[in-house]
């Protein structure tokens, strides 16, 4: 069964066209149901009407509509996977048009040594390393593809630690994979911090 455009069509008595009036109906409920509670539901819970998923046609160029936001998803190469990100997209002002990632292409990594991304594309990247004194390297979980902007660490205090700074030396621009710290002591665990996109 498909959906039939012009039914009723107004030329034949309804009782002659109800046939095809129901068939549209059903074809109706069975394409809402896609992703939605079923019209014909009679348990009330959920709701008729609520969403079981939403699906998004992947947008090569969306057209902006002024005064209204959108949600769409694109075919990106973030430069660490490519995939389906989702965006949202309003019009700032008369013609400047925003496209704001909310997602990234890669699962987030909630542990002691870790990474995740905040909408908008920054990625943010954290552990633990114990110094030898002097320089320190850190190697990030995941790189960061397009710009470091910055990181910071705090020592892990115990009985035997002696006040330590560490301060950043070294990092190059782009798919960054490791950061340097100074250790302006001997050698104590300390926790750091990343932040790029």
């Amino acid at each position: 069964m498909t959906y039939q455009p012009g039914i009723p069509t107004g030329s034949v008595p309804l009782n002659q066209d109800y046939l095809n009036i129901q068939g549209n109906f059903t074809q109706l409920n069975t394409q809402w149901q896609v992703d939605h509670v079923p019209l014909t539901s009679t348990s009330g819970s959920p709701p008729n009407g609520y969403h079981k998923a939403i699906h998004f046609v992947p947008q090569s160029a969306p057209s902006a509509t002024p005064g209204y936001g959108e949600l769409y998803t694109q075919s990106t190469n973030d430069g660490l996977s490519t995939g389906q990100q989702v965006f949202y997209q309003f019009v700032n002002g008369s013609s400047s048009t925003l496209n704001i990632p909310l997602t990234r292409n890669f699962l987030p990594v909630a542990s002691a040594t870790g990474y995740t991304f905040l909408p908008g594309g920054l990625i943010i990247q954290w552990g633990t390393k114990t110094s030898s004194g002097g320089t320190v390297t850190v190697t990030l979980p995941t790189k960061f593809p397009n710009n470091y902007f910055a990181s910071w660490a705090t020592m892990i205090r115990n009985s035997s630690n002696v006040d330590t700074i560490y301060a950043l030396t070294s990092a190059t621009a782009g798919s960054v994979t490791s950061i340097q710290f100074r250790d302006t002591s001997s050698g104590n665990p300390f926790f750091w911090w990343a932040i790029g996109n």
